[in-house]
C-alpha cells in the first residue's frame, strides 16, 4: 500500500514554474499518494517577518500540515521558508535562489548551467517539465518556433531557408510547424505560407492547452530554434530526436548558452548542417528523465 503524503504547492502561478512544480509532482506519485496542497503567493503570501518569527497567515496555518513543501521561482521563496519553520516541514526550492540562501532550504533543485554547489543542491540537466515518453507516430516531425529574446537576436530568411532544406531532406516524414508568444508577426505570416500536404502549420495562438506535451510524447523528431530553451528540454524529456536551427547570438558566455553548448557536446542534440538534416540518422543520449531521477532523490530523504 503506497504512503499518503499532503505535499503543500506554493505557486506564483506562472505556467512555465507551475510546469516544473508538477513535473516533481508528478514523479513523486510514483513513490507515494500525493494530496496537494495549492498556495497561491498571489493570494496568500508570507513575508519575510512571517519567516523571521516563524508564523503563516491564518488562511495558509489552517491547511491539513505538510509533509513536504515545494515551490518555484523567487516570488515563493518567503511563504516557502515561513512554511517551512512554522510547520516544521521540509522545504524544496526549483530554480536558483540568491546566492548565500541555499541553505535556508532542505534542498535547492538547480540547473548545472548555474554553476551552483553545495551539500542541499540537486543540479539538473535542464528544467523538470511534465512530458513523458509515449508510442511514436511513423514519420512524424516537429518545428518549434521561438523568437527573439534575452539571449539571441533573429534572422528570419535564414529560418525558412533552412526549414526549407529540412523538408526536401525528408520528403516522407509528416511535419507540424507551430510559432510560440516570441515570434515576431512577419515570421507567423511567411511561415504561414509555407503551410502544404508535408507542412501544418499552426500558430501558438491557434493551439489548446497541453496540445505540446502531448505532441511531443508521440512525435519522433523536432527540429527547435535555439532560443527556445525550455521546449528543447521538453521534446528530450519526451524521448524526441531533437535538432536545433541556429538563431544569433548575442553573446556567448550566458548559462543559457552554456546549457545548449553543453546539449551539443554531450550529443542529446543534433546543431543544423545541410548535410545531416535527417534526424533518423542521429544517435542521441538517452531519454531525459530529470523530473523522475530527481523525485528518486527526494522521495529517499523525505519520504519514509
Amino acid at each position: 500500500m503506497m504512503l499518503e503524503k499532503t505535499v503543500w504547492v506554493v505557486s506564483d502561478e506562472k505556467r512555465g514554474h507551475e510546469n516544473q512544480t508538477q513535473g516533481l509532482i508528478a514523479a513523486l506519485s510514483q513513490h507515494a499518494k500525493i494530496k496537494q496542497v495549492f498556495i497561491s503567493t498571489q493570494k496568500n503570501k508570507a513575508s519575510w517577518f512571517d519567516y523571521l518569527f516563524a508564523r503563516l497567515p491564518k488562511e495558509i496555518e489552517a491547511r491539513p500540515h505538510p509533509d513536504l513543501i515545494i515551490g518555484t521561482g523567487s516570488q515563493t521563496h518567503s511563504t516557502l521558508l515561513a512554511a517551512g519553520r512554522a510547520t516544521q516541514a521540509p522545504t524544496v526550492v526549483i530554480m536558483a535562489p540568491p546566492h548565500g540562501m541555499c541553505p535556508l532550504f532542505s534542498r535547492c533543485i538547480i540547473p548545472q548551467h548555474d554553476a551552483r554547489q553545495g551539500k542541499n543542491i540537486i543540479q539538473t540537466l535542464g528544467a523538470m517539465n511534465l512530458v513523458r515518453p509515449a508510442a511514436k507516430k511513423a514519420d512524424s516531425g516537429l518545428f518549434l518556433i521561438g523568437g527573439p529574446s534575452k539571449h539571441h537576436n533573429w534572422n528570419e530568411l535564414a529560418l525558412v531557408e533552412q526549414i526549407q532544406q529540412i523538408l526536401q531532406a525528408n520528403p516522407a516524414a509528416q511535419w507540424t510547424l507551430t510559432t510560440s508568444r516570441r515570434t515576431p508577426h512577419a515570421t507567423c505570416k511567411q511561415l504561414l505560407k509555407m503551410a502544404s500536404p508535408q507542412l501544418q502549420v499552426i500558430p501558438a495562438a491557434a493551439t489548446p492547452a497541453n496540445w505540446l506535451p502531448s505532441q511531443l510524447a508521440n512525435t519522433e523528431k523536432a527540429w527547435v530554434t535555439e532560443d527556445s530553451v525550455s521546449m528543447i528540454y521538453e521534446a528530450l524529456s519526451g524521448g524526441v530526436k531533437v535538432g536545433i536551427l541556429p538563431v544569433p547570438r548575442k553573446t556567448q558566455k550566458s548559462r543559457i548558452i552554456r546549457g545548449l553548448d553543453h546539449l551539443i557536446q554531450n550529443h542529446y542534440v543534433l546543431p543544423y548542417c545541410p548535410k545531416r538534416l535527417d534526424l533518423n540518422q542521429f544517435k542521441s543520449s538517452s531519454v531525459l528523465a530529470e523530473s523522475e531521477r530527481v523525485a528518486d532523490i527526494i522521495a529517499r530523504i523525505f519520504f519514509k
